[in-house]
């Protein structure tokens, strides 16, 4: 993963308030649910705040509806998941399936953001 500038998150939700209504649909009718939604969202939001602030780059967040065309193509059907910015395009920090395995454990994440970043 070299020369990784910049960091962003790619919810598997919409953005809006349309968005959030459709998501918490999904999560209560269908079990649907968002793996980074779960870590900074929610009872662990206040936990993620901290964690954030300790990363070595800065991580944004954005929604499906929210990605450019470049972010589309590369993350479609793959969210949600984080992905680096580089000089020329985007490369996978953490799966869909990584994330999973961090049980919306805000710390988790922390440390496999981290130990990616570490082995780029």
């Amino acid at each position: 993963m070299p020369g990784i500038t910049k960091l962003i998150g790619i919810y598997d939700a919409d953005g809006g308030i349309f968005g959030e209504i459709k998501y918490f649909a999904g999560k209560i009718f269908s079990n649907k649910h968002c793996s980074l939604c779960d870590i900074t969202h929610g009872k662990s939001k206040k936990e993620w705040a901290a964690c954030e602030k300790r990363l070595p780059i800065t991580i944004d967040f954005i929604h499906l509806n929210e990605r450019n065309s470049a972010i589309e193509k590369y993350t479609k059907g793959v969210t949600p998941c984080v992905i680096g910015k580089t000089a020329t395009g985007y490369v996978t920090v953490v799966t869909k399936n990584e994330m999973i395995e961090c049980e919306g454990n805000a710390e988790k994440f922390e440390a496999l953001i981290k130990q990616k970043l570490q082995n780029q």
